[in-house]
């Protein structure tokens, strides 16, 4: 936000410009600033879980939770390197202003659960189905006679967002680019082979920070950037809140220990789906059971900083906080990819049509 006052910049265009273009320029630059600071007041979750360098973190850990027998090409230092890159692919995707691009976007990354109530729905029976998903809230809407959600531009106002949905379906297509990697490496040229294996690397990438926001446990609820609403505790209602976890914090204190992080870290291990086929879809049912875990934790980060511990002055509290958070993110992100590795069965259509073009050449 741009700060009022006579500064170095603004006396040298007070010599150029005259008294009266200075008062001008500065009332401009005050109207812009409470525009914009109104303007984040009333948009719907602009705001970033973890900085960069945290989503970053964050890849890396997991890729070191991985065993030596996952497939090699992907720990190479080139690929390595991609993927901590694909970190913050998504959020450089919510830096286009278009509201399309918002609207389809931003709600993937958060999922704030206490919206659940306004439609009667409860995390226990949500469908897997993200459109179905869609069709339980309108219905709600419908019954209940619920406001539209015209709140802002984005049309998302009220709406708990999709990221259990995002995380899962972007952990299939994972398990897609795993299956039809086998059967190129056996049938494929080696041309196909590069292709499918810079997939594998992208998609791992992609789906890397749909779970490293999910580990920020601002976004697994509606006072995602300050508390919202009936404050009894006296939590604070700062809209720079959100920044100062993400990465604010470790900025004015010092980067995470890394090595402190990975003492809360075991290998990589295999995800089991539920045995109930209607909560079987992918991973659905152990990603929503992540994101509450987070969800859980809103109030303890909201304490900590009311009583001084996510501040500069006395930040052990929260460092600590803040590194369990970012192994969560870590050790489920290297579970995910392990288990998608792992559950990729061949791709049989690939197969099929691979056999006929071979029979095609002959």
């Amino acid at each position: 936000m741009v700060q009022l006052g006579k500064t170095g910049e603004q006396l040298s265009v007070a010599d150029n410009l005259g008294s009266i273009q200075l008062l001008f320029m500065s009332a401009w630059r005050g109207i812009s600033a409470i525009f914009y600071a109104t303007f984040l007041c009333l948009s719907s979750h602009l705001v970033q879980a973890w900085d960069y360098e945290r989503h970053r973190l964050i890849n890396d850990l997991a890729l070191d939770t991985l065993p030596q027998s996952f497939p090699r090409f992907v720990l190479t230092a080139e690929n390595r390197e991609r993927i901590r890159f694909l970190a913050g692919e998504p959020d450089r995707w919510r830096n286009t202003r278009d509201r399309a691009l918002r609207h389809l976007n931003n709600p993937d990354h958060y999922f704030d659960v206490e919206y659940l109530a306004q439609y009667e729905l409860k995390t226990e029976t949500l469908s897997h189905f993200r459109y179905r998903f869609v069709e339980q809230m309108a219905a709600a809407r419908a019954r209940l006679k619920l406001e539209l959600p015209e709140g802002n531009t984005d049309h998302l106002k009220g709406h708990p967002g999709f990221m259990p949905w995002s995380i899962n379906e972007h952990y299939l297509k994972l398990v897609s680019s795993f299956s039809y990697l086998q059967v190129f490496k056996t049938m494929g040229t080696q041309e196909e082979i590069a292709n499918a294996q810079a997939n594998v690397v992208y998609r791992m990438g992609i789906l890397s920070h749909f779970v490293g926001d999910a580990a920020q446990p601002l976004h697994t609820t509606e006072h995602f950037n300050g508390w919202t609403g009936e404050n009894p505790k006296g939590y604070t209602t700062s809209r720079r809140f959100h920044s100062w976890v993400d990465g604010g914090f470790f900025k004015a204190t010092s980067d995470p220990d890394r090595a402190a992080i990975t003492k809360q870290l075991n290998p990589a291990a295999l995800l089991m789906r539920p045995a109930s086929r209607d909560l079987a879809s992918g991973q659905f049912q152990a990603v929503i059971d992540y994101i509450l875990e987070q969800h859980r934790l809103v109030e303890p980060l909201y304490q900590l900083d009311k009583t001084g511990k996510l501040s500069k002055e006395t930040p052990a509290a929260g460092r600590q906080f803040l590194h369990q958070q970012l192994a969560a993110g870590s050790q489920m992100l290297g579970n995910l990819w392990f288990t998608a590795w792992k559950e990729a069965p061949p791709d049989r259509f690939l197969q099929v049509y691979l056999a006929q073009r071979k029979l095609k050449e002959e």
